[in-house]
């Protein structure tokens, strides 16, 4: 796991200056099933090489419109991990692939990075674990909603249940990070109907939903939860605004782009100007690679929510680390976080009371341990 992990990571950082990111950048997966896979197997050299040769060969682009309009991004996942199993097959069978995939000028870099960051697939091999810049999803949806949701819920406990009649205006300030996800969402989300694909990019949607209830999880996603109109009446009193130093912070922390903008350095302006315009060329500065490790890595995609109420009365909650997110809060409690967020799925003890044995475990054993985790 974590050399599918290591592995997977490395090379969606040599893309993360590109057009695909997040959940859209599926040869993450593809990376990490072959390399998993073959380490394994104890696979050679060789099998490495054809097989991730073979498995970018034809490495898969999801259209915008597809996966904000329709549940196709079901796939993201099967797609390419059955892409990178064929791939393994193949390479098994003899056989082969282009050995510099990678990196050249016709291979996958050339295609799925604005500014191709090659150095960063193989720099501090052994060294410097991107393994260490793990988050995990502690609510459904997509990084934009994390540190909003955590806000609301806070607030929430504050001041308990809210009806829709009792507030005045929700502001949500964030990162041009949230803000870029919320806007290419934003024509989708209608109310009651709107795609799944865009309504996990959303967020006035799940702030509504956990101001009201409590909590955000994937049930809120289904009828008759997302039928609910006093959840859509909520969400449209919420705002965005973006805070400028939100996203300096996100810059200045390792992931999702802190890291490839200091690696690429001068040479990321015209992607950072493309995503930003020049006030974020200002803003990010003039930086460069500094061969930091991971070791004390953060992912700062952070947000404030501010609710005003009719009553007069107003309330605020700022987080700049989400809850999951790497940073030291994560490090110290990330098993906890996954542990519960496990059982809170319907995972079974049996399963979570025993993680810590994996490393140690027989085939068999790992075999019935996965099986009782995901298909009983």
């Amino acid at each position: 796991m974590v050399v599918a992990n290591e592995c997977a990571a490395r090379i969606t950082a040599s893309a993360t200056l590109g057009p695909l990111r997040g959940q859209s950048a599926v040869h993450t997966h593809l990376a990490g099933a072959v390399a998993g896979r073959l380490h394994a197997d104890r696979a050679s050299t060789s099998l490495y090489e054809n097989a991730f040769g073979l498995a970018f060969a034809m490495p898969n682009w999801p259209l915008m419109r597809a996966f904000l309009a329709s549940d196709a991004r079901l796939f993201n996942t099967f797609t390419p991990v059955r892409t990178a199993m064929d791939a393994c097959d193949a390479a098994y069978a003899g056989l082969r692939g282009a050995p510099d995939i990678m990196e050249h000028s016709d291979g996958f870099l050339a295609r799925f990075a604005t500014v191709p960051l090659p150095q960063a697939v193989a720099k501090g091999l052994g060294r410097r674990w991107h393994t260490d810049t793990l988050s995990f999803k502690m609510h459904p949806g997509g990084p934009g909603i994390d540190a909003a949701v955590d806000c609301a819920q806070e607030i929430h406990r504050e001041l308990g249940p809210l009806r829709p009649q009792d507030v005045a205006e929700v502001v949500v300030e964030a990162s041009l990070y949230t803000l870029f996800a919320g806007q290419r969402a934003a024509a989708y989300v209608t109310g009651p109907g709107s795609p799944l694909g865009a309504l996990v990019l959303d967020v006035p949607y799940p702030v509504a939903t956990t101001l009201l209830t409590g909590e955000f999880s994937v049930d809120d996603f289904s009828s008759p939860a997302v039928d609910d109109l006093d959840r859509w009446a909520l969400a449209k009193r919420i705002r965005l605004e973006h805070d400028t130093e939100m996203t300096r912070e996100l810059f200045l922390s390792d992931a999702p782009f802190g890291e490839a903008v200091r690696e690429a350095g001068e040479l990321a302006v015209p992607w950072l100007r493309g995503f930003g315009g020049d006030e974020l060329v200002d803003l990010v500065g003039a930086v460069r690679a500094d061969n930091r490790d991971f070791s004390s890595s953060t992912k700062a995609t952070g947000a404030r929510v501010t609710v005003r109420l009719t009553d007069g009365r107003t309330i605020s909650r700022t987080r700049l680390i989400p809850i999951g997110a790497a940073g030291p809060e994560t490090r110290h409690s990330h098993a906890d976080l996954v542990r519960e967020k496990f059982l809170s799925v319907g995972g079974p003890h049996e399963v979570a009371d025993t993680v810590d044995r994996l490393h140690r475990m027989r085939p068999s054993a790992v075999r019935r341990w996965i099986e009782t985790a995901f298909l009983d």
